[in-house]
């Protein structure tokens, strides 16, 4: 039972408050030294992380080695690895991935790169690319070797930059400066379906080198097509129509003309066409 304070005596009060202060001193003395050791060992890690940071190969030492390449069929890793423009010195964490990807896009057979950085078990980058896909071949001319090939993206692949892309049996003719995009890609590959849908035979080429005079080969038959505007659709509509008209005329045809709005031309050779030969006299019907 404790007394009132009131009846605890002077000397007793004393010494008990001097006891709390003291109790407290030590208290405090004892949050001090957990502080300072805390800190101590927060300096510590830090120092030993410093060291190791500062000590530990961060640099790519082989890009032989520590540049991985994945999904490349077309371009060979060391094509992609030479358009890495980095130094074996500069650190791993220095390296920015997206100019890495924009390295990588530029050689023409590679449509998206996605660049990873690894620091353990050893630094090393691992690159994941995403090529383009061929739709058709490129060359000037019928006589010519292929020189292209014409992704969906309307990029040009050159076939002696990368020897191992495919080559699509759609052939494009046309001048050294042709440039399609992907759009115009988009919209010539429904031509070409439309009329291999329409006379069940493969388009073999598509001769551009004449803007406003596009010429198809298709099977044995050949389309003068003309002007490849916003009117192709529907004048490509028509073919299916005079089918049967020409069959009597297969041996003679040279060309069926739908560059035209309100009729379709055909021309016509006096004498049989031997195949891949032009006639020498010839003759134009429309239907």
């Amino acid at each position: 039972m404790m007394l009132p304070v009131e009846l605890i005596p002077v000397e007793t009060r004393r010494e008990l408050i001097r006891s709390r202060r003291q109790r407290k001193k030590a208290a405090r003395r004892a949050r001090y030294r957990r502080q300072l050791v805390r800190y101590a060992l927060l300096l510590l890690l830090l120092a030993a992380g410093w060291s190791g940071f500062s000590k530990l190969p961060w640099s790519l030492q082989d890009l032989q080695a520590d540049v991985i390449v994945h999904g490349n069929e077309v371009a060979t890793a060391d094509q992609i690895r030479n358009a890495i423009n980095i130094s074996n010195k500069q650190p791993l964490y220095k390296i920015n991935p997206r100019q890495i990807e924009k390295q990588i896009v530029a050689l023409k057979a590679v449509k998206h790169a996605f660049v990873r950085r690894y620091a353990l078990p050893h630094p090393r980058m691992v690159v994941e690319v995403l090529e383009e896909f061929p739709w058709a071949t490129f060359a000037l001319n019928p006589e010519s070797a292929p020189l292209s090939v014409i992704a969906q993206s309307g990029r040009q692949i050159p076939i002696k930059d990368f020897p191992h892309v495919p080559q699509p049996p759609l052939l494009i003719y046309g001048q050294p400066n042709l440039k399609l995009s992907g759009a115009d890609v988009s919209q010539w590959a429904r031509w070409v379906a439309f009329i291999t849908k329409q006379t069940g035979q493969p388009v073999q080429f598509v001769d551009m080198r004449t803007a406003f005079d596009v010429r198809v080969q298709n099977g044995d038959l050949s389309l003068k097509l003309g002007q490849p505007d916003a009117t192709l659709t529907r004048r490509l509509g028509r073919l299916t129509s005079v089918l049967t008209a020409i069959e009597p005329l297969r041996g003679r045809l040279e060309y069926v003309d739908l560059s035209l709005d309100n009729n379709i031309p055909l021309k016509v050779a006096k004498k049989e066409i031997v195949r891949d030969r032009t006639a020498t006299a010839s003759s134009s019907h429309s239907i």
